[in-house]
């Protein structure tokens, strides 16, 4: 499914407002004589000379609005664009009451407006550029009508400039609709408000992190830019990473076609793309410091425009809870999703090959891979699904790899080796020589051999650049001493895929070399360590292992190089899937014990939700990347980071939700949900630190998706 604009309309719009529509123009209307505040006449007609408000009703998507949108959100366009686009879709339902005003506000002639919430003893409250519409459609009772207000009503001072205003409904009144067809069309007016009211949010959101980048690059303190400070950089990662999963909840609510599906999705995208706008202003107002505050500058006219927006149909919180009103038995089990032929197959063959007593006879010996499950895989062609046929594969797309990924994650398959050695096969693809492709890569696929990571050690953590491990040349072999810690799974693996130093002399990101190491070998010794999740990881040490030069995977001293190839293939697409599997298991349970019924519960489930949404959906932007060829470094990284912050909130919130027997331990009766609440309570904190913590994943995001300076004390 297309979640892309027309490339064309979007080019055209995102020049016309980035021309005609500096934010200094908003900031004019404020001081505009007799002009209503928020709104510049000129801008407006300059608009409509492009063709908008006609699109609405004439040959564009909902998707290309929410582009249009999205331009001049990021502009804070001092028009009526969202409340237009929206009068004018839902008179366009009622051509023989409104075909008159219908032309009249294409042509310009009148600006159009809806009230957002109906009307209390015939007056529409707060209404969105109510003070210069002049057409105003509301919801009276069970009639929907519209209003030409005679004289123009007056403007409410709000925290941003809005033109706001309560509006009569009186005058010149046309009853467009009553009873069910009223409330069904204006329900569904709203929910196309809501879905481009958040793309004007995404472009808001846009907007204030190009001035926060902007600012962090150049402002200096300290003798450096301030960009190069982590805490402004996470800050700001953090920020662009909801903001694009604001975005791409927006365009995914867009295309939707199921009305039932697309009203839920409406309000998630509103609802996220509020929250993550108003955090992101907050965070650049802050990195703006002093001068953020000050109103000749623009980050406090983001942080006040992102406030309205955010709450023009009222308390997001009474979003949320009527977002968790509308969810049903289905929207709980997000995991159980449709599948395609080929995820059919797949859900098939799961469920004979990998019963829920198999993934808890995994957690219960700590290792989450079982070979039997993995041999079956690969028996059935699934291990090598995407590599090409004359590879042993089936050469199945990046989009059959992230449906085969997502059921995996459903059901929890204890097969973690399998990740990591395909890791290696595609690196070996990449940089390894043509014998260890000839050897190695197809004892992989075919389910014989697994590799396991040594990058990690007790002294450097997460700066794996500083390893100690040296591997000294002795003729046409290497001779290696040292110790890794965290190399999971190294006691069912064959080979180490190992980090070592071999040169001394050099800057350690160009002095180190990647090994494929056999476990087997002569010196190598796996000491176990338990978690705090339960599963077990492993301190590998190596006493004058000797290997010889064909287990080099790259040019030596180029180590670094080769590990930046594994990590762009180290993000899985679907590792939301974890999150999506516990919201499962808790809505069930919630159900099931009652406790569904407290708002509290099904705020917590709602929320767990959203983010498994969004996070599947950054999941689907990295499988894009992947289709066309990419290492998709940053799309990786925020799909990550995500994914395992996400799965953090969550476990916390569902394991509070569950009161005092939320702690008790997986496997045991009497646990909430089998005590699987518990036990991802325990293990999430893992997720924020395997395949790179979220620090690591927000410095890539910073330095490589933001263009931020690199941080501080980086060599």
């Amino acid at each position: 499914m297309n979640h892309e604009p027309d490339a064309e309309l979007l080019e055209t719009f995102t020049t016309f407002f980035t021309k005609e529509s500096p934010v200094a123009r908003m900031r004019a209307t404020d001081n505009a004589g007799d002009q209503v505040s928020g709104f510049d006449a000129e801008l407006w007609e300059q608009t409509r000379a492009l063709g908008v408000p006609g699109l609405a009703v004439e040959g564009a998507t909902l998707l290309d609005l929410v582009a249009i949108v999205e331009c001049a959100g990021k502009q804070l366009a001092p028009i009526p664009l969202v409340e237009t686009l929206v009068s004018l879709r839902l008179l366009n339902s009622f051509t023989d009451k409104s075909k008159s005003i219908l032309a009249e506000v294409i042509s310009g002639e009148v600006i159009a407006t809806i009230a957002l919430t109906p009307a209390v003893g015939g007056i529409a409250h707060l209404v969105p550029s109510g003070a210069i519409g002049e057409a105003v459609l509301a919801l009276d009772d069970d009639e929907l009508v519209m209003t030409r207000p005679e004289p123009a009503c007056e403007p409410i001072s709000t925290i941003a400039p809005a033109a706001t205003a309560n509006v009569p409904l009186t005058g010149q009144r046309t009853v467009l609709a009553d009873g069910k067809i009223a409330t069904a069309a204006y329900a569904a007016a709203l929910i196309e408000w809501r879905i481009l009211r958040a793309a004007a949010l995404v472009g808001l959101g846009q907007g204030v992190l190009e001035l926060g980048i902007k600012y962090a690059q150049t402002r200096e303190q300290f003798g450096v830019p301030i960009g190069s400070f982590q805490a402004i950089q996470h800050r700001l990662a953090d920020g662009a990473t909801t903001h694009e999963g604001a975005r791409l909840l927006a365009r995914a609510a867009a295309i939707e076609t199921d009305p039932q599906r697309k009203a839920v999705l409406a309000r998630m995208a509103f609802w996220f793309a509020g929250k993550s706008a108003r955090t992101l202003a907050g965070t650049v107002l802050h990195v703006h410091g002093g001068y953020g505050f000050m109103l000749e500058y623009d980050p406090q006219l983001f942080f006040r425009f992102a406030t309205a927006w955010s709450i023009e149909l009222g308390d997001p919180d009474a979003e949320l809870e009527d977002l968790a009103n509308e969810l049903d038995e289905k929207d709980w089990k997000v995991s159980d999703s449709q599948s395609s032929p080929f995820g059919a197959e797949v859900k098939e063959f799961l469920a004979k090959h990998c019963p829920p007593a198999l993934v808890e006879n995994a957690h219960r010996s700590g290792t989450m891979h079982d070979w039997d499950l993995h041999r079956a895989l690969a028996q059935e062609g699934l291990l090598a699904a995407d590599w090409p046929p004359e590879m042993g594969g089936q050469g199945r797309d990046p989009w059959e790899m992230f449906e085969l990924n997502e059921e995996l994650a459903r059901v929890g398959a204890p097969i973690d080796g399998w990740g990591i050695s395909n890791l290696v096969a595609h690196t070996l693809t990449r940089v390894g020589t043509e014998e260890q492709k000839r050897t190695i890569i197809p004892k992989i696929l075919a389910g014989e051999i697994l590799c396991s990571l040594g990058y990690s050690e007790p002294d450097a953590g997460s700066d794996v650049a500083a390893a100690n491990t040296f591997a000294q040349r002795d003729g046409d072999d290497w001779i290696i001493n040292g110790q890794k810690v965290f190399t999971t799974l190294a006691q069912e693996s064959d080979y180490v895929f190992l980090l070592a130093r071999t040169n001394r002399d050099a800057t350690k990101h160009r002095s180190l070399t990647m090994f494929l190491v056999p476990t087997d070998a002569p010196g190598v010794d796996i000491t176990p360590i338990e978690t705090l999740g339960g599963e077990r990881t492993n301190m590998t040490f190596y006493s004058d292992v000797r290997i010889p030069d064909g287990a080099r995977v790259g040019e030596v001293d180029g180590g670094w190089d080769v590990m930046g190839v594994a990590l762009a293939y180290e993000r899985n697409p679907a590792m939301v899937g974890e999150l999506g599997r516990l919201c499962t298991r808790f809505a069930s349970w919630a159900k099931e014990s009652g406790v569904i019924v407290r708002p509290s519960v099904r705020s917590r489930l709602t929320k767990a939700i959203v983010d498994y949404q969004v996070g599947r959906l950054l999941g689907i932007q990295l499988t894009a990347a992947i289709a066309r060829g990419e290492l998709p470094y940053v799309e990786g990284s925020m799909a990550k980071l995500f994914a395992s912050e996400a799965l953090v909130r969550a476990a916390a919130d569902f394991v509070d939700a569950a009161g005092a027997s939320g702690q008790i331990s997986l496997g045991d009766p009497l646990a909430p949900a089998n005590g699987w609440l518990e036990h991802a309570h325990r293990h999430a904190q893992v997720t924020t630190i395997y395949a790179g913590t979220s620090e690591i994943q927000r410095s890539i995001i910073a330095e490589r998706g933001l263009g931020l300076p690199r941080s501080r004390g980086a060599k």
